[in-house]
C-alpha cells in the first residue's frame, strides 16, 4: 500500500513537471510573436494550438480577455486549472495587470514568467536527483527482508512456515510487516520533504 501511494504520488509530481514545462515553452511561443509585432490575442491563440489541454484553456483564457479587453484575473476564475499550474496562473495575471496598469512590455513580463518557471523547473531535476539515491535505499532496505525468506526457504530452514503456523512466528510476522511499513512510509515521508512539489 505504501509503494502503491508513493508509485502514484511520484507519477502525479512528474504530470506536474510537464504541465508546468509545458507552460514553459508556451509563454516562449507568445514571447517570441509579441516581439514579433503579434498582438496579445493572436500570441496567446498561437502558443495554445500548440500547447497541451491545460495550458490551452490558460492560453485561450488569455486571448479571450486580451481580444475583449477584458479583465484576466476574472476571465481566468472561470478556469479550472490544474494544481501545478495554480502558481504560473497567478505570475501570468500579475504580469498582463502590470502590463494593463504601468504601460510595461508584454513581452518583457511574460518572460520573466518563464524564466522563473524555468528555474523552478531546474531546481525540480536537481532534487528529484539527489532524492533517487536514498529512494533507491530505502526501496532496498524495504525488500530485503523477502530476500532473507527466500534465501531461507531455499537454504531449508522454512520461515514462512515458521511465521504463518507458529504463535510467535505470527507475532514476529505482525512486528515486521508493521516495522516494514513503517520505515517505508517514515522514508517516503522524508524522500518527499527533500524534494519540492
Amino acid at each position: 500500500m505504501a509503494g502503491w501511494r508513493q508509485w502514484h504520488a511520484r507519477r502525479r509530481s512528474k504530470s506536474g513537471f510537464a504541465m508546468r514545462r509545458a507552460m514553459a515553452e508556451a509563454l516562449h511561443a507568445m514571447v517570441v510573436d509579441l516581439r514579433a509585432g503579434a498582438t496579445p490575442a493572436l500570441a496567446a491563440e498561437s502558443a495554445a494550438a500548440d500547447a497541451p489541454g491545460p495550458v490551452a484553456e490558460i492560453l485561450d483564457a488569455v486571448a479571450g480577455a486580451a481580444r475583449l479587453g477584458g479583465n484576466l484575473a476574472e476571465t481566468l476564475a472561470t478556469v479550472t486549472t490544474a494544481e501545478p499550474l495554480s502558481a504560473a496562473r497567478r505570475r501570468l495575471v500579475r504580469a498582463w495587470s502590470l502590463s494593463q496598469r504601468h504601460g510595461l512590455p508584454l513581452a518583457d513580463l511574460l518572460d520573466a514568467v518563464r524564466q522563473d518557471i524555468t528555474a523552478e523547473l531546474r531546481f525540480t531535476n536537481q532534487s528529484e536527483a539527489a532524492m533517487s539515491g536514498p529512494r533507491a535505499s530505502a526501496t532496498v532496505l524495504a525488500a530485503l527482508p523477502v530476500f532473507g525468506l527466500l534465501l531461507g526457504e531455499g537454504m531449508g530452514a522454512h520461515p514462512t512456515h515458521i511465521l504463518f503456523a507458529t504463535p510467535s512466528g505470527n507475532a514476529l510476522l505482525l512486528l515486521g510487516t508493521a516495522l516494514i511499513t513503517t520505515g517505508a512510509a517514515w522514508s517516503a515521508h522524508l524522500t518527499r520533504r527533500g524534494a519540492p512539489r
